[in-house]
């Protein structure tokens, strides 16, 4: 039924469930699954603040960047507030780096052989990037987590996952 699936990750908690949900499936049906992260250099300060709760280094909203002396020494001078492109940059595909392996330890633990799993990176705008990347691919389904927008931000904008459902031309799975 499914021999591709397209995993977008974003690191939050519902990514994960949403990799381990995905693992179930490829391995009962033995697709390969295709990990995709894109990277938003427009998102960084929320990337920052993101990774240090991935990493466990702080708390959210303890002063502008207290765990900075908290990460490696080498990614010390990528967190500081006047950061230059390439820093961002630097610092945008650590977190990427980051993020994915996180969610590829999910699929292996999960049954997904290292050789049903393949990894892209992208830069640009999330839902835009995954729809784009689930043609390319030719996946039979998109399983994704929801971060859970506000019910504010949701009708303003709307969210990645309801942008993805609605523009796929394969069926999702979106995992809360």
């Amino acid at each position: 039924m499914f021999n591709r699936m397209l995993l977008p990750v974003d690191g939050s908690d519902h990514a994960l469930r949403a990799a381990a949900i995905a693992g179930d499936l490829a391995s009962k049906y033995a697709a390969e699954v295709v990990v995709l992260h894109v990277i938003d250099p427009a998102r960084l300060d929320e990337a920052r603040e993101h990774m240090a709760e991935v990493e466990h280094v702080a708390e959210r909203g303890h002063g502008q960047y207290p765990w900075v002396a908290n990460v490696p020494s080498e990614l010390a001078a990528m967190l500081q507030p006047e950061d230059s492109g390439d820093q961002r940059q630097r610092m945008l595909e650590y977190l990427a780096d980051k993020i994915v392996r996180r969610s590829t330890e999910q699929l292996h633990e999960h049954g997904v052989g290292h050789d049903r799993v393949r990894v892209v990176f992208k830069n640009g705008h999330a839902a835009k990037r995954i729809l784009e990347t689930a043609k390319e691919e030719n996946s039979n389904l998109i399983v994704m987590g929801s971060r859970g927008l506000s019910d504010l931000m949701g009708a303003l904008g709307g969210s990645v996952s309801h942008r993805i459902a609605h523009g796929a031309d394969c069926s999702v799975i979106t995992v809360k």
